[in-house]
């Protein structure tokens, strides 16, 4: 692959790839190595990609597996994050995450909706955004995450189930069929 054609996979790629990355809760610093080292790793497998995925599942693969890996280090040099601080966690890379969810539009409910998701058990939010914004398959997250498609299934429903709790909209459903 010449220069030219690189960069143009590396400037494609590479905010989808952050705001997966987003999704981890890495501190900035390990956030961008992340998704350098993404870039690096996608770029150097390219030659051997098959097609037997979409080429964006294959490079969501490699960001996963990237991004699971930088955690378990950090997590074991420094330890789980406090208590609490989860619900503080903001992404490192604002703009890429908020290109990706501002596809979406209506911007104050989607940010009451990302603070919601970020609330959320990391396989559930996971799935949710492979799912609802990245429009993967439940079969390609199940490869995506080296499970099986019945376990992305129960995410996805336990994910869909927590949210319209924590929106608040499982109470004005039930209002609605009682009245």
């Amino acid at each position: 692959m010449d220069a030219a054609n690189a960069r143009r996979f590396v400037e494609a790629f590479t905010p989808v790839v952050a705001a997966q990355v987003a999704r981890f809760r890495l501190p900035h610093d390990l956030s961008q190595d992340a998704v350098q080292e993404t870039m690096i790793r996608a770029l150097r497998g390219l030659p051997s990609f098959q097609g037997h995925s979409r080429l964006s599942t294959w490079i969501y693969t490699i960001a996963f597996r990237e991004s699971v890996r930088v955690r378990e280090r950090w997590l074991a040099a420094e330890g789980p994050p406090a208590r609490g601080a989860d619900e503080e966690w903001d992404p490192p890379d604002p703009a890429a995450a908020e290109r990706a969810f501002d596809a979406l539009a209506g911007a104050e409910e989607l940010a009451r909706v990302r603070r919601a998701m970020e609330r959320l058990p990391a396989d559930q939010r996971l799935v949710l955004g492979y799912h609802y914004v990245e429009g993967l398959s439940v079969a390609e997250i199940a490869e995506l995450m080296q499970s099986t498609p019945n376990t992305v299934k129960s995410w996805l429903k336990r994910g869909r189930d927590a949210l319209r709790v924590l929106l608040g909209v499982a109470d004005a459903e039930e209002s609605g069929r009682h009245a």
